[in-house]
């Protein structure tokens, strides 16, 4: 009998486990967002990381930050921590993999995709408001095929823009 009760107790964890997990398939999110123009944001995080914690209530929450990812990007959340699987390229597995396949396995960490499925911009760390809003503004304008980041900084007045 209490063999019986933990392998019905083992069944519906793996259950529950596998009902939660999603799918994240970025090849077919890239596909898609090519056909509106858009970059894709991936948005590495993992549970009970403050730094995480803060870049979500922080800086994802922010007004003009949010509306930007709204219209120009693809906003992909992948928290490390869940047991979804995900597809890039000719990856297949977690989202922990995933990170490490990658080579951005720091958290938070921003990923972002062009309409070839390549990663343009790779941004490890928690980011504030206004340089994150820079750094999408960098992507946006596709300003990385002519310059880097900081040249592309120096060159603009973003004062205004918050």
């Amino acid at each position: 009998m209490r063999k019986s009760i933990q392998f019905l107790f083992f069944l519906l964890i793996t259950l529950q486990l596998t009902l939660h997990a999603r799918d994240i398939n970025i090849n077919a999110i890239v596909s898609d967002a090519k056909k509106t123009d858009k970059h894709v944001l991936v948005f590495l995080h993992k549970t009970d990381c403050g730094y995480c914690d803060s870049m979500i209530i922080f800086t994802l929450d922010d007004d003009a930050v949010k509306e930007m990812i709204e219209k120009y990007f693809v906003f992909v959340d992948i928290n490390i921590s869940d047991t979804d699987r995900v597809t890039y390229q000719s990856f297949k597995g977690s989202g922990r993999d995933f990170a490490k396949y990658v080579g951005y396995d720091f958290y938070p960490s921003s990923l972002f995709i062009d309409e070839s499925n390549e990663i343009v911009l790779g941004v490890p760390g928690r980011q504030d408001e206004n340089d994150f809003y820079i750094i999408l503004n960098y992507v946006n304008s596709r300003s990385y095929k002519t310059m880097d980041l900081q040249s592309f900084e120096n060159t603009k007045d973003f004062e205004k823009e918050f």
